[in-house]
């Protein structure tokens, strides 16, 4: 079909008001880690585990596929339920290399109202011609050229002015490159574009909804050469009078293009290490339809590249990004449901753009990191290229991110795409060339072991585990964790949070203390042991321990205190570290997590108090636009600012209180009176209504931005809300510099360090707060049709 302007494909801005109610799927960790030795006693593992708990809805299991990758072996499994019914639920078995199981993806929910089990049924209705290839054919490795990876790159050229293809100048610099393809052993031997694991085909036509009639292009043909007939091959020498030859260059060099891009980064994965994953030839098309459009045809294992706008081959961008999802399908097949659509697209992206960069980085040039489809998306219309650098977006989890959808403003591609590309830029500055083979291995890791219904904080889990399996000493997990954290990617299992912040030690014995409070944000109880640690503190204070573990019911917080044996300076700041491990049932084993939560040693003494508000807060509304159903919630605040200091200063302070029962919905923003603009709070979960911050230069590096600006004037607070329905309320805000600290004398004998008293009000009271927090943020999200996989488009 013809697609908007806007992109390869259409993109849906649509925003549904309702939540969804999400798809659920876990990742599991099981504490018998058995040795499974083959698919039979991997169903026999996964019956016994599942059929042990009261609620299982496993009656039987059937093997659809397993896969090899770098850590272990994977098996995929069909659920039948009571009735004998397959309603496509899944699950996946994973064991390391030494045959124990290590992980289990579980999908129990039905995906589909027909449970016939034919969600994944190929489609037979389109025809395909092959190239007549020798049986006595021999690999020979030719010559030619190629732009690499597209003309504007290798130039560094500015955005075309205009639009339209025609009346563009190719550059003739090309890149000599080799490639290796099949030729006959006769005399006169002729080479065709194909070898071991990749062919150029001819469709002839399609089915039914993929290419409209009058969009598919007139078949090229199979394109024969002498093995040194096309060394030379220009695409900008045609000559007008003769239509034949440039008719031939052209089929020769989109042809050309796609074979050598998708060749070269085929053999790469390979030599990555997943040898195993191409176990059938890729099939492509070059010149498919005069579509401005190129996709991957998953259940015919065929990539069908479009002619219009420009020809889309001649960008190595969108080559390789088709390439990305014919990576993604080998390794899960039934790649369908949940976040599988945003999460591919991204994938897609991801590998476009590192192509891109990997190339630039061997050639010791950089252009347009950022963005891809940097050449063709120019053309045949704008805003065809799409960013990797998309720092704003944030993930939701009951949302749905299908394929170019908009989720609160951001691109589903992006938000994925995003954080996998800024880990590869971190990690290339840390370690340089040898960082793209590492992260590659590690992203292409994390997809096996997944399944249908997959979300975005599985996978990036499943990227966690994989970068601590292949590389436990060097950096590349923690710097993937911080921006998956960055973008709201990792599930939130637990949080700890200060109650209150700053450590009054003048109305408290001895030294005073820490407190704080765990929280359980899921929808499941969990055990908890652990130990608590603070900064300049010699003891450590265990907050349970196997035998005798926490309890948090699901939604249910629990107040811990930290007395201070040691009496730190007045104004330190302290971190409180919880080392903890967890599990959500008894049948799982336990898992590490680490958090650290900031504490100032004293009570602040501002130069200017906030000003109390008690101001509503501009709720989200409902629009008559179908384009844009909804309207976000925007409200302002003044703070006028009479302090002494002309500019600020490294004491620097932004006070907020709101109160609103899921911080989740909002964004706050303060801007500066030269109109410099910081993000406070960015959507993260608060574990009760009343949230009151200081947020400190000190402590907050974006705050450093405003180092030496004019402090006098008018500072702005903005409260952005995304959802419909909740309400809150500014309570207070102020800027201000904090001049001092009041804090206990110090002539005062440490005390030791007593056990932790046990909560017994832990999630009592404060049920409605939970439970607020346990509603669906109600996002503008676009949500498609049913799944079908039948296509993956640009």
């Amino acid at each position: 079909m013809k697609t908007h302007a806007l992109n390869k494909t259409t993109l849906c801005l649509l925003s549904l008001l309702a939540s969804q109610q999400g798809v659920a799927a876990e990742l599991l960790y099981p504490a018998n880690a058995a040795m499974i030795n083959n698919s039979a006693e991997a169903k026999q593992y996964l019956l016994d585990y599942f059929q042990a708990q009261p609620t299982s809805v496993v009656t039987d299991l059937t093997a659809r596929y397993q896969r090899e990758s770098l850590n272990g072996t994977h098996y995929n499994f069909d659920v039948i339920d009571d009735q004998g019914k397959n309603c496509h639920k899944t699950l996946v078995l994973s064991v390391d290399k030494t045959q124990k199981v290590q992980r289990i993806y579980a999908q129990l929910e039905a995906l589909s109202g027909s449970c016939d089990g034919t969600i994944e049924k190929p489609r037979t209705n389109f025809d395909i011609t092959q190239p007549a290839i020798p049986a006595a054919a021999k690999t020979v490795n030719v010559t030619t050229q190629v732009y690499n990876p597209d003309p504007r790159t290798m130039n560094q050229e500015p955005v075309p002015t205009d639009g339209d293809f025609a009346n563009y100048t190719l550059p003739s610099n090309y890149q000599q490159v080799t490639m290796p393809v099949l030729c006959s052993t006769a005399a006169d031997a002729k080479c065709v574009l194909a070898n071991d694991k990749l062919v150029a085909i001819d469709i002839i036509n399609l089915p039914d909804g993929e290419t409209g009639k009058q969009a598919q292009q007139p078949q090229q043909g199979h394109l024969s050469f002498v093995a040194d007939g096309i060394a030379n091959i220009d695409i900008t020498k045609l000559d007008p009078a003769k239509a034949a030859d440039n008719t031939f260059v052209h089929n020769y060099f989109y042809d050309v293009m796609a074979f050598y891009h998708l060749d070269s980064s085929l053999r790469y994965v390979e030599q990555l290490g997943f040898d195993q994953l191409f176990y059938k030839k890729v099939q492509f098309d070059a010149q498919a339809s005069s579509e401005n459009n190129s996709k991957f045809l998953a259940d015919m294992n065929l990539l069908s590249f479009g002619l219009g706008g420009s020809p889309d081959t001649l960008d190595a961008d969108v080559v390789l990004h088709e390439f990305g999802h014919t990576i993604n399908f080998y390794v899960v097949p039934d790649w369908s449901y949940g976040d599988t659509g945003g999460i591919g697209e991204g994938f897609g992206d991801y590998w476009a753009g590192m192509s891109s960069f990997r190339t630039q980085y061997q050639q010791g040039s950089e252009f347009e990191l950022d963005e891809v489809f940097n050449f063709d998306g120019h053309f045949g219309g704008k805003g065809g290229t799409r960013r990797l650098d998309d720092h704003q977006a944030r993930y939701y989890p009951s949302a749905d991110y299908q394929a170019h959808i908009s989720v609160n403003g951001s691109l589903s591609d992006q938000l994925w795409s995003t954080p996998l590309f800024q880990s590869l830029k971190d990690a290339v500055a840390l370690y340089h060339g040898d960082a793209f083979d590492a992260m590659n291995r590690i992203i292409i890791e994390g997809l096996y072991g997944l399944g249908r219904g997959v979300k975005m904080h599985h996978t990036a889990q499943s990227i966690l585990d994989a970068a601590q399996t292949l590389y436990p000493n060097q950096e590349y997990g923690a710097i993937l964790r911080r921006h998956f954290t960055q973008h709201n990617l990792l599930p939130t299992k637990l949080m700890l949070t200060a109650t209150p912040q700053f450590i009054d030690s003048k109305t408290s014995k001895n030294n005073g203390q820490i407190s704080a409070v765990i929280y359980n944000p899921t929808q499941q109880p969990m055990s908890l042991t652990g130990q608590l640690s603070a900064t300049g503190q010699a003891s450590t204070q265990k907050l349970a321990t196997a035998d005798k573990p926490l309890t948090l019911k699901a939604k249910q917080h629990h107040k811990l205190t930290y007395p201070l044996a040691k009496q730190p300076q007045c104004g330190q700041t302290l971190d409180l570290t919880l080392d903890a491990s967890l599990r959500f049932d008894s049948q799982q084993r336990m898992q590490d997590l680490s958090f650290q939560q900031k504490f100032v040693y004293g009570t602040p003494k501002f130069t200017q108090s906030p000003k109390t508000l008690n101001q509503a807060l501009i709720d989200a509304k409902k629009s008559t636009n179908p384009l844009t159903p909804m309207r976000k919630g925007v409200t302002y605040a003044t703070f006028f600012s009479n302090s002494d200091q002309a500019t600020v200063g490294d004491d620097f302070a932004v006070i907020t209180q709101l109160t609103h029962p899921d911080h989740r919905e909002l964004k706050v923003i303060l801007i500066a009176p030269d109109g410099q603009q910081i993000t406070l709070h960015d959507h993260q979960a608060h574990y009760q209504t009343d949230k009151y911050t200081v947020y400190r230069l000190a402590d907050h590096p974006q705050l450093k931005e405003l180092l030496g600006t004019r402090m006098s004037g008018a500072w702005r607070l903005e409260v952005t809300d995304i959802a419909i329905g909740n309400r809150g309320q500014l309570v207070s805000f102020g800027v201000t510099h904090i001049k001092d600290y009041e804090c206990k004398d110090a002539n005062v004998t440490p005390i030791p360090t007593p056990q932790p008293k046990p909560d017994n009000n832990s999630g009592g009271g404060g049920s409605a707060l939970w439970l607020a927090l346990l509603a669906l943020v109600q996002l503008g999200y676009s949500k498609a049709s049913l799944f079908t996989r039948r296509s993956i488009k640009r």
